[in-house]
Parts: structure tokens; sequence; C-alpha cells
């Protein structure tokens, strides 16, 4: 598991209340890795940046989260 993940999925918990239901952490890391799925479709739109640019804002995004 990815440590960026981990330490983003930490800090979410500390806002948690008492009444939330508990996530099971595989819950928790498939919504980040559609959170960052979702980024990336972003980054991927036209936006005036080269495709190079885009490629590689893609590549480091998915390396920063270990997302595929």
């Amino acid at each position: 598991m990815n440590e960026n993940i981990l330490r983003l999925m930490r800090e979410a918990l500390c806002y948690k209340t008492p009444n939330e239901s508990n996530f099971r952490k595989d819950e928790i890391l498939k919504f980040a890795e559609l959170i960052v799925n979702d980024c990336l479709k972003v980054v991927n739109q036209p936006n005036g940046v080269s495709d190079d640019d885009v490629i590689k804002i893609s590549r480091d995004i998915k390396s920063h989260f270990g997302v595929e």
C-alpha cells in the first residue's frame, strides 16, 4: 500500500466523529484510488499543455499515489 495514501487516510480519520460508520481499509483505499483516477481524467483533458507534459504529470501522479 502506498505510504502517501496511508498518510492521507490517517489524516482523514482524525476528523471522524463517533456517529460515522467504520470503513474497512480496503474501502478507503478504493475510494482514494477512485479520487486519484478522477484527478487524472481532469489532467488528461485538452488544456493547452503539451501531450508529453500531460503524460509526465499523469505518470508522476500515479507513481506518487501508487495507482496503476
